[in-house]
């Protein structure tokens, strides 16, 4: 199933081509439209803008006491369970079993609150890089006519790549990136794309 990465930079490819064939129709008769062409790799684009560094790492934060109590409880949970397997075999029947009792409540109490934590931070997630990527894509509609641009195409990567070849002189991921921080107030970050995965 393609993420919402893909779909979103598939689908801006799509409206930048057909803007394009609008352009190159109404382009006066019997002279050619002067093309050109760029690349961008736009959930890069989108990732490496300071604002995507800043809403990450918020959300890092906003995750943290979560993943503090659960790292506590899974230190419960395997003391527990090397507490079973050493004192097991010494321990009365009744003791041992509620033993066992309280562990398997606390594994599926990690189990649950851990499945919470994944949906709830991947949930917040695509919501930020769908925000951040709409932003991004309408940035493109003036960014691109304003450089000359007469279509810009989604590259892909290069393990799932959308367009097979393409000169890297064509590329203005990094021009974009730029651009749309220095629109936004804030400098190019420095350090590399967030560390969030994209998507799903």
């Amino acid at each position: 199933m393609k993420s919402i990465a893909t779909l979103f930079s598939m689908a801006a490819a799509s409206l930048l081509a057909a803007s394009t064939a609008i352009a190159c129709a109404q382009a006066a008769p019997g002279q050619p439209a002067a093309l050109k062409v760029a690349t961008i790799t736009f959930n890069t684009a989108v990732l490496s803008t300071v604002e995507a560094h800043q809403a990450f790492d918020a959300l890092k934060t906003q995750f943290t006491p979560r993943q503090t109590q659960l790292q506590i409880l899974s230190n419960e949970v395997d003391t527990l369970q090397k507490d079973l397997q050493t004192n097991g075999q010494t321990l009365s029947e009744s003791v041992r079993a509620t033993r066992e009792r309280t562990l398997s409540e606390k594994q599926r109490q990690l189990q649950r609150q851990a499945d919470d934590l994944k949906t709830d931070s991947t949930s917040e997630s695509q919501q930020i890089y769908a925000r951040l990527a709409q932003k991004l894509y309408a940035f493109l509609q003036t960014y691109v006519p304003k450089h000359g641009y007469t279509m810009v195409v989604e590259r892909g990567s290069d393990s799932n790549p959308i367009v097979w070849y393409a000169d890297k002189n064509l590329d203005i991921t990094s021009d974009v990136i730029k651009a749309y921080d220095a629109q936004a107030g804030t400098p190019a970050a420095a350090k590399p794309a967030a560390s969030a995965p994209a998507p799903k």
